[in-house]
């Protein structure tokens, strides 16, 4: 069993210094009820005197995100929804402020019960320290982030690739913000600036595989072929085995006319029929479809292109390659 230490030594009325194993803490209050902070953070200690009973609740401990973080299933089409909106760490307040701003406020309210001039001082100060901190370049910053958070919420992708833009205006050095101003980019149908926040972000972050999915996607539709199979090669090796990354290298090889390279890559995609065609393997026998048509296979070809039409009639321009392969096609 590891051995504990904790002692607390009383430096005025109600205050004491709490020493641990973890480090120093301070906390203020009487029989039933202190307010504190410590190594874990500002908190609230409530008791029943003589029963041993008591509670203690953290700050800031426990709070469900807004945003759920982008989805890292790569059998499904790289997706924007999942924007990771935490405070970017650039922006975020150091924790021990955070506490400290806590645990001054709480000793303020305190002191208006105990001598009333004190208590009123420290609210002053504190709210003089928020205004002050609101005007700052962090604040600002802050303040256009949160913006277009709450624009994001509300579905409004302009107004929020708006704020977020701002938020770089203020303070350029918050890389972590350029994966979502990327996302909101190709959603508002701007690939160009796209792939250049893309780029951008995986200059700071260059081990994220899912932005590099989406990266080499966004490549692939401004017809940066090469540049797009570099980073597609570069993924690990058990995700270039995932369906959506063969479909996406299948198509930077046909961009570039080579189906032969393009069948190469789609020969390592299912090997069995799935009993549910989902869009990724639509789109994986649509590929085959249109590579075998380019290589003069044109059976094959018809093949691919009749089970899909099968699933989904309208899927693209199947019905007229269908009537094109295929004399006796009536649809």
């Amino acid at each position: 069993m590891g051995w504990r230490f904790r002692k607390s030594i009383r430096i005025a009325k109600g205050v004491r210094l709490n020493l641990s194993k973890r480090g120093v803490g301070l906390s203020v209050g009487g029989k039933g009820f202190r307010v504190g902070i410590g190594p874990r953070g500002a908190y609230t200690s409530t008791s029943i005197p003589g029963t041993g009973l008591y509670s203690i609740n953290y700050f800031g401990k426990n709070k469900s995100r807004d945003f759920p973080k982008a989805e890292q299933n790569f059998s499904s089409q790289p997706k924007i929804e999942g924007y990771n909106l935490n405070m970017p760490p650039e922006l975020a307040t150091s924790s021990i402020y955070t506490a400290l701003g806590c645990l001054w406020f709480l000793i303020s309210v305190i002191f208006l019960f105990i001598w009333w001039p004190i208590g009123i001082l420290g609210i002053i100060i504190q709210i003089a320290w928020a205004a002050k901190s609101a005007n700052s370049p962090t604040g600002k910053a802050k303040n256009h982030f949160l913006q277009g958070k709450i624009a994001l919420q509300k579905g409004e992708w302009q107004k929020a690739l708006e704020e977020f833009l701002k938020v770089l205006e203020v303070n350029p050095k918050i890389n972590s913000l350029y994966r979502e101003i990327a996302f909101l980019y190709r959603r508002l149908d701007n690939p160009e600036e796209a792939a250049k926040y893309f780029e951008k972000y995986l200059t700071s972050y260059p081990d994220d595989a899912v932005i590099k999915l989406n990266y080499a996607s966004i490549l692939g539709i401004t017809k940066q072929y090469h540049k797009a199979i570099e980073i597609l090669q570069s993924l690990p090796p058990e995700m270039k085995q995932e369906l959506v990354v063969i479909n996406t290298l299948a198509s930077a090889f046909l961009g570039l006319n080579k189906p032969e390279l393009a069948l190469e890559v789609l020969e390592k995609g299912p090997v069995r029929s799935r009993k549910t065609m989902d869009e990724q393997m639509k789109l994986f026998r649509y590929l085959l479809g249109i590579t075998y048509k380019e290589l003069g296979e044109n059976n094959k070809a018809i093949k691919q292109f009749y089970k899909i039409y099968v699933e989904d009639t309208e899927y693209e321009d199947v019905k007229a390659l269908l009537k094109e392969l295929d004399p006796s096609f009536g649809g």
